[in-house]
């Protein structure tokens, strides 16, 4: 059977529903940041699947309405080409932080003794480390996780930011996400990882019945804008009065809205991180 590459270049801001397509639609993804604001993406399908070519074409289409994107382009493999191991040829060790390392589970790797290592398959979820706003959430939680800390992973994805709070030595993640292909990605991954009864994985989002109010040393929402919005109220119940909130996952267009809503909910914003064009603010309960 012929096997066709599926690829396309985006803004950082189309990152997510373009993934989604491809998630569900082709077979394995993996992201490639080209720029400032450029992100390649990719997805295979076999030759036969003209159906689900034509649903990722109807979908890009819908989004060129509301941004240029780059176009769809579909290259055939090489009959001997292993499609289901070229999109993984496309991640590489990750090195953040002081000691943290993202190590896709393909690579061989001896850590140094102080390695936090983050052993992730993207498998069909966002979220590997490479994004901005992810790579930033990473360096804070790095700062921010203490022993024993209780944290809540909001919009978990592929389960890299309660990997990595364990691994840094938070004692209990409730990690949540709407959707269920990321709740069966971050599944997978905190098997691998081995995190045992330390985390509990849950469809839904806040309020939610296993959000124990005023419970959480940090909360984790590396989601969006809009999204931080939505559920900033929501959010600030269940911190304890030194609690943190991290907030990513916000393009710095509409930081603003961010910004507003999570001080009408009572937050105070200690913080804000940037890297290229997105924003990340480190919040607290008001007194």
């Amino acid at each position: 059977m012929t096997w066709h590459e599926i690829s396309i270049t985006v803004p950082f801001e189309y990152v997510e529903p373009i993934s989604y397509l491809f998630d569900r639609y082709g077979h394995g993804m993996s992201m490639e940041v080209l720029g400032a604001n450029e992100v390649l993406l990719r997805t295979y399908l076999p030759s036969t699947s003209r159906q689900r070519l034509a649903h990722i074409e109807v979908g890009v289409n819908l989004a060129s309405i509301l941004q240029p994107l780059g176009e769809l382009q579909v290259h055939p493999l090489d009959d001997d080409q292993d499609w289901q191991n070229a999109w993984k040829s496309h991640f590489n060790l990750l090195k953040l932080g002081r000691h943290l390392v993202i190590k896709p589970s393909w690579i061989d790797y001896q850590p140094e003794p102080e390695d936090r290592v983050i052993d992730l398959d993207p498998g069909l979820a966002f979220g590997t480390g490479y994004h901005p706003t992810t790579y930033t959430c990473l360096e804070v939680l790095e700062r921010l996780v203490h022993p024993g800390a209780a944290v809540l992973d909001l919009g978990t994805g592929s389960g890299i930011l309660t990997i990595a709070a364990i691994k840094l030595g938070a004692g209990e993640v409730l990690a949540l996400d709407t959707d269920p292909v990321a709740v069966k990605a971050a599944r997978q991954n905190f098997k691998r990882s081995e995190l045992g009864e330390k985390v509990t994985v849950a469809q839904g989002s806040l309020p939610h019945r296993l959000a124990v109010e005023g419970h959480y040393d940090l909360a984790l929402a590396n989601i969006s804008a809009r999204a931080i919005k939505e559920r900033a109220e929501s959010l600030l119940p269940v911190l304890g009065p030194a609690g943190k909130l991290i907030a990513s996952g916000i393009i710095e267009e509409h930081r603003p809205m961010a910004e507003e809503a999570l001080l009408e909910a009572g937050f105070v914003i200690d913080e804000v991180c940037q890297r290229e064009d997105w924003v990340t603010l480190i919040c607290s309960p008001g007194k």
